[in-house]
C-alpha cells in the first residue's frame, strides 16, 4: 500500500456526494499499475476495482439494515419496477409499430406478446441488481459513485472478501458466445462469480472451468437474502404486468 493510499479517509469520502465519490475513484485509480497480461480493454477496470478493494470493505460495513428494513427495500424496488412498466413502458411499447414479420402479416398478438416477453426480460436485469444491493453486504458502483467495472454489476463481501459479481436472470439468459468475454472480465478479480437471479433447470451458457457459478437460492444465499421471499414477490409482479399487458392488448383487436 502506497502513502497515497494510507492517507485515505473514510469518514471524508462517505461525505462526499456520489459524484465526488466517483471522481476521486477515478483520479486515485490513475495511480494503479496495470500488469501485461490483462487485456487492454479492462484496463480502466482493473485500476478501479484495485483502489476500490482498498476501502470497499469498510464502507460497506458502515450501512447495517435490520432484516425488516431489507424487505421493505426489496418490495419498495420492486413496486417501482412494476409501476414504471405498467404505467409507462408497457403503453409505450403496446403502441409501437416496429417492422416484423408478424406485423406484416397482421399477428398483432405475436406481435406484441413477443415484443413484451423480450422487454420484461431484459428489463428486469437492472432490477436483480438493485435487489441485491438491498443486501448488507452488497453494493452497485454505478449507484454508489455513478462509476462501472466492466463486467461486474455487484460487489458483495462474502467470506470477508471483496467478491464481484456478474448477474443474469437465469441459466440461459447469457448468450453462448458472450461466455468467454464475461469469464474474462471476471477473471480480473481475485474473488468473483457469475450469478442468476433464478435457477430455471435450463442448460447453462456460462460454462467456464475458472469462475464459479451459482443460480436462485444458492446465489442470494450468498448476499445473506432470503431468495423464497423475493420469489413470492416477483411472481405477482410478473403476473401483474401480463394481466396488463393483455388488457391492452385485448382493446386494441
Amino acid at each position: 500500500m502506497n502513502n497515497d493510499e494510507k492517507k485515505f479517509d473514510l469518514n471524508n469520502f462517505i461525505s462526499k456526494s456520489k459524484t465526488e465519490k466517483g471522481n476521486y475513484i477515478l483520479e486515485k485509480s490513475k495511480k494503479i499499475l496495470v500488469p501485461k497480461t490483462i487485456h487492454p480493454n479492462l484496463k480502466e477496470a482493473y485500476k478501479r476495482k484495485e483502489f476500490i478493494n482498498t476501502f470497499i470493505k469498510d464502507y460497506i460495513n458502515l450501512d447495517r439494515n435490520t432484516e425488516k428494513e431489507i424487505k421493505e427495500n426489496i418490495q419498495n424496488k420492486i413496486k417501482l419496477f412494476k409501476d414504471n412498466y405498467i404505467n409507462i413502458k408497457l403503453p409505450k411499447l403496446m403502441s409501437s409499430k416496429k417492422n416484423s414479420l408478424f406485423l406484416l402479416c397482421d399477428a398483432n398478438i405475436f406481435r406484441s406478446a413477443q415484443t413484451i416477453s423480450r422487454s420484461v426480460s431484459t428489463s428486469m436485469g437492472m432490477l436483480w441488481e438493485k435487489i441485491a444491493t438491498c443486501s448488507n453486504n452488497a453494493i452497485s458502483t454505478e449507484e454508489e459513485f455513478g462509476i462501472k467495472i466492466t463486467g461486474v454489476d455487484a460487489i458483495g463481501i462474502i467470506d470477508d472478501k471483496p467478491t464481484y459479481i456478474q448477474l443474469k436472470t437465469a441459466e440461459d439468459t447469457l448468450t453462448g458466445g458472450h461466455c468467454p468475454r464475461s469469464e474474462m472480465e471476471l477473471s480480473i478479480h481475485n474473488y468473483s462469480f457469475f450469478g442468476t437471479a433464478f435457477k430455471t433447470g435450463s442448460t447453462w451458457h456460462f460454462k467456464s472451468e475458472k469462475i464459479k457459478k451459482y443460480a436462485g437460492e444458492d446465489f442470494w444465499v450468498r448476499l445473506n437474502l432470503d431468495y423464497s421471499f423475493i420469489f413470492d414477490q416477483i411472481k405477482p409482479m410478473i403476473l401483474e404486468i401480463e394481466n396488463k399487458y393483455v388488457e391492452l392488448r385485448d382493446t386494441k383487436i
